[in-house]
């Protein structure tokens, strides 16, 4: 921007206050540096108002144009002049003295009073202040100025005011800290022992104030603050927003710095969340979640590693208005922080319940995250140290009373202080404050109350204000609530500064303002009559189209909000729609689904019913929420029957859970309405891909072998996906050779079109040819370079797979390693939300906790992994978690429970035709056969497996084939021919590197020998499973190995 539209006044020209605030930093700078002086000269028009309401705000912004070149003929060229607010404006005097600003203040109304201005007798009153001999802040310096106005205009006008003795007036806020020494101290203490330090309490209590203090004792700290907002709530991140435009406005130099340290991928996805209007270029990319939450974090890690040794304070105002992804990327912070930083949060005890911050406590508090204090009440002597803080010296009683009113809440106490000053019920006698108890007098019984009444007290004009600025519910400039109010500025920032006076709300730097308490704007919204909120909203929604008009996707969720609240249905739909695909794409999936179910109330348009309902259907997809994205999806099928992607999609979701009979019906439906155009072949390949996961590999074979004929025709894409269907077919099948010869067809395909997803899950099929080939040090590899491709891309839930990928292999290995990376997967997944990765983690978490001696645990992680596969209905999920849980149950002699959960398993089994689902639940139940000691039975079904997978490719289910036959015939005192099978087992595996199955074997070739009386060498198989079972850290084993050794 250039620098006029920055800094200049509008309507007079004169400078504005931004730039006074700017002048007044650098010049303090200055007077140091070089031991000057500087002063402020304080006007204000006596009697401004009379001029506007005889003659009209035209008239009146004539005479304030006329005054400001009137003033700059009189000043030096050296001094500035500032508009301040309405008829208020400042000199800024540079390299002066006292007796200098007093005769340029005299020389100022002497011709004032010789001359006209836009032919109207205009005077004024003076204030002023000397830097440093008044004050060391601006703050300081305006609130002296402004009390000498004052005087001046009490004793008549037209004056310059003295400085006296004594003034006498409220200071509000307190201008120390009362009461909290205790609190700060200990916070200062826990900055040594914890990361996260969250401040509890009630409203007013002094909870920011606190922060604020901590930070204040620790004078070399630099803070980053995120303001929480109630009216802003719903808009996802808005908190991390409000941050970075911050430290955008006050550190840039810095935060170009730290980009340029930044991978790009890492800065597009901050862009997403910084203001429209930064100027600081990268490239776009495709993103997610997880992505976005890394990139904030390693945003902030960079700040403090350029401030260390000094510490970074992340301190979230009100927590309990936190949007749920806020707090979700709060949540990574936590676990991501390390060194000089700490994160402050605050919130209302009173609020917290329903937030989506209250259900993350638990979990830091399990996995202590953070400390907490909770702030009470100040005591009697507290609260009088407060009151001689702010108003000098008071009567026992008169604190007394304040006390027993207010609680020692200090925020209540400051709102009964300024409501009694401006009633003029507070007398200075001298020598301290009386309350003058006339008969009428009542003191406002709560802070609501305060407020009702503080609102009688103000005209119509100036409560229209504040109630906009209630309605637009957060930080504000003076020239938005003008838009909305329809008036200039100058006149908005004459209402501002009274509203500031009453203590409604407060300045930060920058023309910004905010309420002084947001429980004092939810006062104010709630008690706006219906018929002049409904006015409001729409006042403010068209006044946030026009003052960001440039930077309008920045606002589409407080559009749609406030357009519909205004009863306005074509702009509800409009930026209703807008904010939900928005949130879509920052991964805010539950505030996408808010927005877009809100522009379906007023959708009439088929076409576009189903386009809203097409992005439901793919926003519940991503979220997991399988029923709703079913549910959408069936809609648009229904309403348009004829667009393919719709049966692409559901056919997705029926797959994704399990349920591969629906979703071949899909992708069939689908594969109809495309016949004869190149989407059949996507249709073509996703139904070979569904016989594959059936394990009909011969009609999965088929089709990929029609698809790849056609070559030519087939969209290249679909080639890749179609290569590694039929890879993995030839992998199912043990043809091993041929499978890694389709996947790496696959894989240059996918390179080609510079797919690296893509590539990443070629690396993942090559290591699966590698596992059935029993060499895992290969596998490994193939896995890392699936790995480094994910994490250069982002794609973090293909991370997670591998790390999944990466834990099954080495379970069989090393279980301490294995639960190294399955806990790094939770860890992401839980932050990604992916339920099916979050199923498989806890599954086999509890597997891994079950094999260490930790059923407890097991039990604990396997429930988790339950209750999502239900809550998706994860079917196949809910096969193995079931089997696992039979298996825990039957280890503890829990029989019942045991075989119940195996007949759940069973039956799902069954009903979806998943041939190595059922082959698990049948060698589960051969386990409960012979634990009955039915050996008819379980010979019968032992026989049926060897049969049937005695062929089988997958090495695991060919050896379990055996091991179960040969446990049947040792239960049957068939020895000899158990030794056969055992023997066949032990073929495949020994050449192997030492692994679980094959310390399993040895441990049951023990079992066999000592039924033999072949004590000795069975104690040889029993050492050597231990010693194989030890290097894995299969606690399980080694507890039955023992137990046979001893008995």
């Amino acid at each position: 921007m250039k620098q006029k539209e920055i800094y200049l006044d509008e309507l007079t020209g004169a400078f504005n206050r931004r730039y006074l605030y700017y002048w007044v930093d650098t010049e303090i700078k200055r007077a140091n540096r070089f031991a000057k002086k500087f002063a402020l000269i304080l006007l204000d028009i006596d009697n401004f108002r009379d001029i506007n309401n005889t003659y009209g705000h035209l008239e009146g912004d004539l005479v304030l144009t006329e005054f400001v070149k009137f003033l700059r003929g009189v000043i030096r060229e050296v001094d500035i002049l500032v508009r301040y607010g309405g008829d208020e404006f400042i000199v800024l005097v540079p390299n002066t003295t006292p007796q200098g600003t007093m005769e340029l203040a005299q020389r100022i109304l002497s011709l004032l009073n010789k001359s006209l201005i836009a032919n109207h007798k205009i005077l004024c009153s003076i204030g002023y202040a000397i830097y440093p001999d008044d004050g060391a802040t601006i703050e300081t310096l305006i609130s002296l100025a402004d009390n000498l106005m004052y005087n001046a205009k009490k004793e008549g006008k037209n004056r310059i005011g003295l400085k006296r003795e004594v003034i006498k007036k409220l200071q509000i806020p307190s201008p120390v800290v009362i009461g909290r020494e205790e609190e700060t101290q200990w916070c200062l203490n826990q900055l040594n022992e914890y990361r996260a330090i969250f401040i509890a309490g009630e409203a007013g209590i002094g909870k920011t104030r606190l922060v604020l203090e901590v930070k204040k004792r620790q004078p070399e700290s630099f803070l980053l603050r995120a303001n929480s907002y109630a009216a802003l709530s719903s808009v996802p991140y808005h908190p991390i927003r409000n941050m970075l435009n911050e430290v955008i406005n006050s550190e840039f130099a810095l935060v170009q710095h730290i980009f340029k340290q930044m991978p790009e991928i890492y800065k597009s996805e901050i862009m997403k969340l910084l203001p429209e209007e930064t100027t600081i270029s990268v490239r776009e990319s495709e993103m997610d979640k997880f992505r976005l939450f890394n990139s904030i974090t390693t945003f902030i890690l960079k700040i403090a590693e350029f401030i260390a040794p000094r510490l970074l304070f992340v301190f979230i105002d009100d927590l309990h208005w936190t949007d749920l992804f806020s707090v979700e990327l709060l949540d990574f912070l936590l676990r991501s922080i390390k060194g000089n930083i700490r994160v402050f949060g605050t919130y209302r005890i009173e609020e917290i319940k329903g937030s989506p911050v209250n259900e993350f406590f638990s979990i830091w508090a399990r996995e202590k995250l953070y400390t907490q204090i909770k702030l009470s009440p100040l005591n009697e002597s507290q609260t009088f140290k407060m009151l001689e803080s702010i108003m000098g010296v008071v009567s026992h009683d008169f604190a007394q009373i304040i006390y027993k009113q207010c609680g020692g809440n200090p925020f209540y106490t400051e709102e009964i202080l300024r409501e009694l000053y401006h009633r003029h019920s507070l007398f200075w006698n001298g020598r301290e404050w009386i309350l003058m108890m006339e008969k009428d007098l009542t003191i406002p019984s709560s802070i609501e109350e305060v407020t009702i009444r503080k609102l009688k007290f103000l005209s119509p004009e100036t409560k229209n204000f504040l109630e906009i600025a209630a309605v637009l519910g957060q930080e504000f400039d003076a020239e938005i609530i003008s838009l909305a109010a329809n008036r200039n500025v100058g006149e908005t920032l004459d209402v501002i500064d009274q509203l500031v006076k009453m203590g409604f709300i407060k300045e930060r730097q920058n023309e910004l303002f905010f309420f002084s308490e947001d429980m004092v704007r939810q006062i104010v919204y709630k008690n706006i009559p219906r018929g002049d909120l409904i006015k409001y909203h729409r006042a403010v929604g068209e006044a946030i189209e026009k003052y960001y008009h440039s930077t309008i996707p920045s606002y589409y969720e407080q559009l749609a909000h406030h357009f519909t609240l205004a009863n306005d249905p074509q702009k509800a739909l409009f930026y209703s729609k807008e904010a939900g695909l928005k949130c879509k794409k920052n991964y805010a999936h539950n505030q996408a689904i808010e927005f877009l179910t809100n522009a379906l109330r007023y959708e009439e348009n088929i076409a576009e019913i189903f386009k809203i309902k097409l992005s439901l259907g793919e926003i519940s997809y991503l979220s997991g929420n399988y029923t709703n994205a079913i549910k959408h999806l069936s809609d648009c099928r229904r309403t348009k029957p004829g667009d393919f992607e719709v049966y692409r999609k559901l056919g997705q979701v029926y797959e994704d859970i399990g349920d591969y009979r629906n979703a071949l019906k899909i992708y069939r439906e689908g594969m109809k309405i495309t016949k004869g155009h190149k989407f059949q072949y996507y249709f073509q390949s996703a139904i070979a891909w569904v016989y594959t996961r059936l394990g009909d590999y011969l009609k999965a074979k088929r089709l990929c072998e029609r698809i790849l004929k056609g070559h030519k025709s087939v969209p290249l894409d679909v080639l890749g996906d179609t290569c590694v269907t039929i890879g993995v077919v030839f992998l199912r099948t043990g043809e091993y050779d041929r499978a890694e010869s389709y996947i790496k067809r696959a894989l240059k395909i996918r390179e080609s079109l510079k797919d690296k997803k893509g590539m990443a899950a070629c690396y993942l099929d090559l290591a699966i040819v590698y596992v059935r080939n029993l060499n895992p040090r290969v596998c490994e590899k193939l896995y890392k370079k699936a790995l480094a491709l994910y994490e250069e891309i982002g794609y973090q839930q293909g991370v997670v797979i591998v790390l999944l990928d990466l834990g099954s292999l080495l379970v069989n290995y090393d279980l301490v390693k294995a639960e190294e990376y399955y806990l790094k997967g939770l860890e992401i997944a839980k932050l990604l939300r992916t339920k099916i990765d979050l199923i498989y983690l806890y599954n086999h978490l509890g597997s891994l906790n079950f094999r260490r001696l930790m059923d407890e645990q097991a039990l604990e992680n396997y429930k988790k992994a339950l209750e999502l596969a239900r809550e998706i209905n994860f079917k196949e999920g809910i096969i193995f978690i079931n089997n696992n849980m039979s298996e825990l149950y039957r280890e503890r002699g829990l029989i019942k429970k045991g075989m119940a959960h195996l007949k759940r398993a069973a039956k799902v089994a069954n009903e979806l035709g998943l041939k190595y689902s059922i082959y698990g639940c049948e060698m589960e139940e051969i386990e409960y056969l012979l634990l009955k000691n039915n050996l008819l039975k379980a010979n019968r079904l032992s026989k049926k497996l060897y049969n049937l997978l005695k062929s089988e490719v997958d090495l695991r289910y060919r050896v379990y084939s055996f091991i179960y036959r040969g446990r049947v015939l040792v239960a049957m005192k068939k020895y000899a021919q158990a030794h056969l099978y055992y023997q066949q087992a032990l073929e495949i595996f020994k050449s192997c590197p030492e692994n679980s199955i094959l310390g399993e074997i040895y441990y049951l070739l023990g079992i066999l020998l000592k039924k033999e009386n072949k004590n000795q060498e069975a104690l040889k198989m029993f050492l050597t499973a231990k010693q194989i079972f030890s290097k894995i850290g299969n606690l399980f084993y080694i507890d039955k190995i023992e137990k046979e050794v001893a008995g």
